[in-house]
């Protein structure tokens, strides 16, 4: 991943705490144009892309919906608006 730096007086941006990612959107639009990170979570996340920069770990091949099922199995508890459907295409 490239990184380009820009002087902070040419922007105009919210101050991220840690753990935070705000997500910068145009107008009333769901898509993410830019996602602003505190620089110890950036630093945090150039960290793990080094660390996984040879293969990529299996968790981040999966589906949101193989990572729901995930979760949901490992909490133990039944959901019942799961999309069956949707799982078997990502499992199967």
């Amino acid at each position: 991943m490239r990184t380009k730096q820009v002087p902070a007086n040419e922007t105009r941006f919210p101050e991220p705490v840690p753990g935070e990612a705000i997500i910068v959107s145009k107008y009333r639009d769901e898509r993410r144009k830019a996602v602003i990170l505190h620089p110890d979570d950036f630093e945090l996340f150039e960290r793990y892309r080094r660390i996984f920069a040879a293969r990529e770990p299996y968790e981040m091949r999966l589906t949101d919906t193989a990572v729901a099922a995930h979760e949901l199995g490992e909490r133990g508890a039944d959901e019942a608006d799961l999309d069956l459907e949707s799982l078997d295409r990502a499992l199967g």
